[in-house]
């Protein structure tokens, strides 16, 4: 008797649980919108910061509490007297949830991978120039989400992600971008 109502009530479990999740279950999609402030550091460079611009779009899956987020964006980089253009396509993975009054929160990390598309610097250093940028570049955000579900599907939510850059943004300096990015996110689930 005892061997056949553990593998039953297993069945019971897992069948309980994976419709659980597959109600949990969702893809989204979206654009964004807002602000970055960045430096280059490393090496002998540590520049002042730089305020820039970002947009872009988005898709998600989240299942359950988990999620999943490929986006691309327009990025400004770089720092003091340097502006460094990007196509900056992140995936990003972490933990969210909806509360019942329809507030959203989202924490995460992930890996990107940033092609210069535009490099403009009046520095007269030689560790900040244009013809020597590397690409492709890479970078580790960090970032938490907020947001409110705005009737139906759709819904708003503002972002703050702190990127660190893992490799150099010149082949002759040892110096990375490092940015904070603000952000405006409306989208819509699917």
């Amino acid at each position: 008797m005892y061997s056949v109502r553990v593998p039953v009530l297993a069945a019971v479990a897992v069948i309980t649980l994976t419709t659980t999740a597959l109600a949990q279950e969702a893809k989204f999609v979206g654009i964004s919108g807002g602000a970055t402030l960045g430096d280059l550091n490393g090496g002998v460079t540590n520049t002042d910061n730089r305020w820039g611009g970002t947009a872009g779009v988005f898709f998600g899956y989240r299942r359950w509490y988990t999620i999943g987020v490929l986006e691309a964006n327009w990025v400004q980089k770089g720092g003091g007297d340097t502006r460094i253009d990007y196509i900056e396509v992140p995936f990003l993975v972490g933990g969210g949830t909806t509360t019942d009054a329809g507030i959203l929160f989202r924490l995460y990390t992930g890996l990107g991978i940033a092609f210069p598309i535009g490099c403009n610097s009046t520095s007269t250093s030689e560790l900040q120039n244009c013809d020597l940028k590397k690409s492709p570049e890479w970078a580790w955000p960090i970032g938490l989400l907020v947001g409110r579900e705005i009737g139906g599907p759709r819904f708003a939510a503002i972002d703050a992600r702190y990127s660190i850059g893992i490799s150099d943004a010149f082949d002759n300096a040892i110096s990375s971008n490092r940015s904070w990015q603000f952000r405006l996110y409306v989208g819509q689930r699917l």
